[in-house]
């Protein structure tokens, strides 16, 4: 883990400078500055700021600090005083103080990823790397827009796929709640009817009146799974192994798990292709994609091209073995290796899996409302003839 520390030491001629250094421990950080020729007069590490604001932003606020920064640096101010403006136009947001603090480093003598280091827990690992590479080559504004429009694009459709997600769901509650009701309210209340009738009653009826005394007890023990799987998925109380296991069901499953696969490879091919762009290298780029990308299956194919890559190996080729990876990547990436413009390549599979990923979702949406309809009609139907079946054949009481 990174640490940040604030240092005050004296050059060769005698001249005190202050600022601050991040580093592994303390002894790398005292190293470095002996090496460039200093003398340590103090050093202590930077209080970590952020237990106290917190681990998470919102994607919006990171959206926008991003975009900013990236005109106020491309329109000629200096990064202090780009990241002052961009905090004061966020005003009090979380991602607001991060950003003062992050200027207070930058003033004090760390450069802008060795400020965003100390938040990596807010910005993540992708985000430092590529503002990282982007110093190194002199094109720290270029890459910010690079990354926001990036983080933009990403944002758009993660918001479409909420969206065309309402209406099913909603189609789906009502349909539980409106099967529920029926079961347990309207179906027992001919219990006593039927029992008093003394004819046996129909198979389907039976059925029902048997599932309107088990659903209290089922419902306890769905809602029962629901919530605990939910708490040890985002509890990360679940292994490795577990994950894993998880990953391959998701993936695994028809429609949805094809169009699971698309989104995870068009997230790989845009942060690669961006992390290419910015002169990261392709093994580098590999290495930190395996802790960004949410699927374990696609990581741990990563994860074995990486290693085929850093023994000389082709990434293409490492892909042409692993069968998880659609023909069409395998082609692209093969395209861009031999053209020796694999960041284009990738931008583009990314493009196309987004929009594809698009266009079947509208479809699968626009299928998915009226079956769930049709499913709700069939239910409600199925239980009025369980209803009326008996009622027909029930003799007139005095």
């Amino acid at each position: 883990m990174t640490h940040l520390f604030s240092y005050q030491a004296a050059d060769r001629s005698g001249k005190i400078q202050t600022g601050t250094r991040s580093g592994e421990s303390k002894a790398d950080v005292i190293r470095e500055l002996k090496a460039e020729g200093l003398f340590i007069i103090k050093i202590h590490e930077k209080k970590d700021h952020t237990r106290i604001i917190g681990k998470k932003v919102k994607k919006t606020e990171l959206m926008a600090f991003t975009r900013q920064l990236a005109g106020l640096l491309g329109s000629g101010l200096q990064i202090d005083q780009a990241i002052s403006l961009v905090a004061t136009i966020l005003g009090k947001t979380r991602l607001a103080q991060i950003a003062f603090d992050l200027k207070k480093m930058v003033q004090e003598g760390a450069s802008f990823s060795q400020a965003l280091e100390r938040y990596e827990a807010v910005f993540g690992r992708f985000y430092v790397t590529l503002v990282k590479a982007g110093e190194k080559i002199g094109l720290l504004p270029e890459v910010l827009k690079r990354l926001s429009t990036s983080l933009e694009e990403e944002h758009e459709l993660k918001s479409e796929l909420t969206n065309s997600l309402i209406y099913p769901v909603l189609v789906t509650l009502v349909s539980a709640i409106a099967t529920f009701v029926m079961i347990r309210v309207v179906v027992p209340s001919f219990a006593q009817l039927f029992a008093r009738s003394g004819q046996v009653l129909p198979r389907i009826t039976r059925l029902v009146l048997v599932l309107s005394d088990i659903l209290p007890y089922l419902s306890l023990f769905i809602i029962m799974g629901v919530v605990g799987f939910i708490f040890w998925y985002c509890s990360g109380l679940q292994s490795t192994k577990a994950k894993m296991v998880w990953d391959r069901f998701q993936l695994a499953i028809p429609v949805v798990g094809s169009i699971r696969l698309r989104l995870s490879i068009a997230r790989f091919a845009r942060m690669l292709s961006l992390l290419l762009q910015s002169g990261v290298q392709l093994v580098e780029g590999m290495a930190i994609l395996q802790g960004v990308l949410d699927n374990l299956v696609l990581s741990e194919l990563l994860h074995e091209a990486e290693l085929e890559v850093r023994k000389g190996g082709s990434l293409a080729r490492c892909f042409g073995r692993q069968a998880q990876w659609p023909a069409l990547v395998k082609q692209m990436v093969m395209i861009g290796e031999e053209a020796g413009n694999l960041d284009e390549m990738l931008a583009h599979l990314a493009h196309f899996y987004e929009q594809e990923t698009r266009s079947e979702l509208k479809n699968l949406m626009a299928l998915l409302g009226p079956v769930l309809i049709l499913i709700l009609t069939g239910l409600v139907f199925l239980i009025i003839v369980a209803i009326l079946f008996p009622i027909i054949n029930v003799p007139l009481l005095d």
